[in-house]
């Protein structure tokens, strides 16, 4: 089995798909988004910081700029993607700046704690068997005057999270452990989030009992992981960002079609078909308004004129009215009390049968316990469907 990592598990529960090509098939790119090329800066130049104060050098604001900078020239190169096209790579740049500024202000000299690493690699077992190997980095891991141990991340992010959201994270509690079983006798240990452009803190203390959560959430994720044969794509914003839009069926045709001429692009054949469809989708939604219409016309009809089959040009139409017997449905509130008196009156047998939607769901799911499953499964058989469905292009699909 292998060894996992927080930004692994993050890629699976994202994109099932981008998980395979990027860990499985190994399939590599060279563009990268310009704010994890910002946030590598901004990570080198913050351990750069830290780890010359270990040698009792205390770096000026203008060092550190400096040094910024001159990572930003020595890395940067062509393939670097800016998805959001009103910005730039210098509104990006002076971002880092600034950031930098912010967080010199705000903990300048640097002597609330002691730095024991930078990018401090961890690599461990979650479990005593040594079956879920794990491995992580820390920005930094530090130990205050009171004996206290922080670990420390550092975001550049243009999001900010609750602090909810941080007694949830994932990263730093597994790096918890990672600590703990480096340095059994670590008792007391803190979460810290650095958020540099928000010039904010978010802290998080884990219990033992969240800590075993976790480490079973932990594993029943990666157990679902080596479990999957289709890693199916997922669908969500950070589409957008996804390296490989060549090689997912969700994302190919916009990149086969984004860069054709107009003319071009209104004749190719998938756009031409999903065009003609959506039309006549929408007639077939306007004539259906229309039978409606003159459905309920000739119902009124025949009440008016007391008839019940009415002549046209080469057709007639019967109309007819039944009275039928109706129970309360599925949804029904009342629905429990009927269930009730036909249960009671031992005749459920006679009336129930089974909800394969149900059923279904409940297998996708694995609600029920694998045992049952299995043997169920082998009364079942999966049959390809396949449906069409229209929806609006999103905002940067057009």
């Amino acid at each position: 089995m292998p060894t996992y990592s927080h930004s692994r598990l993050s890629a699976y529960e994202n994109c099932p798909l981008q998980f395979r090509l990027n860990y499985i098939d190994k399939i590599k790119r060279e563009t990268e988004g310009i704010e994890a090329f910002l946030g590598n800066r901004m990570h080198e130049t913050l351990r750069k910081c830290y780890d010359d104060i270990r040698r009792t050098k205390l770096n000026t604001i203008e060092e550190l700029l400096a040094c910024y900078e001159s990572l930003w020239q020595k890395n940067w190169h062509d393939d670097i993607v800016i998805n959001r096209k009103e910005l730039t790579a210098e509104h990006y740049r002076n971002l880092g700046r600034k950031m930098l500024e912010t967080y010199y202000q705000r903990y300048a000299p640097f002597g609330a704690d002691i730095t024991i690493g930078t990018e401090l690699m961890l690599n461990f077992a979650l479990d005593d068997r040594n079956k879920y190997r794990f491995t992580g980095l820390v920005d930094r891991l530090a130990r205050d005057p009171n004996g206290v141990f922080w670990i420390h991340d550092y975001k550049s992010s243009a999001h900010l999270p609750s602090q909810e959201d941080a007694d949830r994270e994932r990263q730093l509690a597994l790096y918890q452990i990672g600590v703990r079983k480096r340095w059994p006798d670590i008792k007391d240990i803190r979460l810290i989030w650095h958020y540099l452009a928000f010039d904010c803190e978010l802290i998080s203390t884990r219990t033992d009992e969240s800590l075993m959560e976790l480490v079973a959430n932990t594993a029943q994720l990666i157990d679902r992981i080596e479990a999957d044969i289709e890693y199916a794509p997922k669908e969500s914003v950070l589409c957008d960002w996804c390296e490989y839009p060549d090689l997912c069926p969700l994302r190919k045709h916009f990149y086969i079609v984004e860069n054709l001429p107009p003319n071009q692009y209104l004749t190719e054949p998938g756009v031409a078909l999903v065009n003609k469809y959506a039309e006549l989708k929408q007639k077939a939604g306007e004539i259906d308004r229309d039978m409606e219409q003159v459905r309920e016309a000739l119902i009124d009809y025949a009440r008016r004129e007391n008839v019940t089959v009415i002549k046209g040009s080469d057709r007639k139409a019967r109309i007819r009215s039944d009275m039928r017997l109706k129970f309360p449905g599925k949804n029904d509130p009342e629905r429990d009390v009927l269930d009730n008196i036909i249960v009671q009156a031992g005749k459920w047998a006679e009336v129930s049968q089974l909800d394969t939607v149900a059923l279904t769901r409940i297998i996708e799911h694995e609600s029920w316990d694998k045992a049952l499953i299995d043997r169920m499964m082998k009364h079942g058989k999966l049959e390809q469907t396949t449906m069409i469905s229209l929806s609006k292009l999103r905002e940067g699909e057009e």
